[in-house]
């Protein structure tokens, strides 16, 4: 394996659940409707194939969101697996902002977690690494809450990281993926790294990638499954 080939793939496993943001400014997308659908993503590499799976369980409500996060990584070569990441996030929103966050990771032979909560005019967040502080309007690195352009803060919900970031874009776009076409509202999001979103007219992701030193990870909407009570319809993409 080259050096560059690992660097930008350690790089992705630092960075895959921060794959777009959500930032306060002018809407761009519709909000999906209320109920609770598990959405499932598989991972791309351009050298190694398939990689893993992503899936984000969304539990909408008239004013809350709960999103439980469940990534699964394994990196191999000739079925000897050289690197495994996994990484389990329960994100809580009010009103559009986050309101709890906790996270657990393992990733080779390290273990993160990472716990943030409202605390008086601030969103502090504690991690393995530190306790950091940050605006309330923060948000989680989650596809499921971008819902518009400009400047904001976000928080990385594998390792806790707060940064600044620029949402950008919102025209319509079509992109070719496993010899389908795929289209969406095409947002880019920019800030320790580029990350690419398609948007359906629901607002739901139906594809991200994320573009660490020229290599580009794609994370494929493959199914829409509703949870038992739920009346929306589940649906496979592939």
């Amino acid at each position: 394996m080259s050096g560059t080939r690992r660097h930008a793939f350690v790089a992705l496993l630092g960075a895959t659940m921060s794959s777009s943001l959500p930032i306060h400014g002018r809407a761009e997308v519709a909000t999906p409707t209320a109920g609770q659908l598990i959405y499932t993503y598989d991972i791309l590499h351009p050298h190694y194939g398939e990689i893993g799976t992503f899936t984000d369980t969304i539990d909408r409500k008239p004013k809350t969101m709960r999103i439980e996060g469940r990534l699964r990584i394994a990196m191999k070569v000739l079925g000897i697996v050289l690197y495994r990441k996994e990484t389990d996030v329960t994100a809580i929103m009010r009103d559009e902002r986050l309101i709890s966050l906790q996270s657990i990771t393992k990733k080779g032979g390290e273990y993160l977690q990472v716990r943030g909560e409202i605390q008086g005019d601030q969103f502090v967040v504690n991690t393995t690494r530190g306790t950091f502080a940050a605006p309330t309007t923060i948000l989680p690195s989650d596809p499921f809450v971008l819902k518009s352009i400009g400047e904001g803060t976000m928080v990385s919900t594998d390792t806790g990281r707060i940064s600044k970031v620029r949402v950008s874009g919102g025209d319509q776009d079509t992109v070719s993926v496993k010899g389908d076409s795929i289209s969406g509202r095409r947002f880019s999001v920019v800030g320790v790294t580029r990350w690419d979103v398609w948007l359906d007219d629901h607002g739901t992701p139906v594809m991200f990638r994320i573009v660490e030193n020229g290599t580009p990870i794609e994370f494929i909407l493959r199914s829409t499954t509703a949870v038992a009570g739920n009346k929306v319809a589940a649906r496979g993409l592939f």
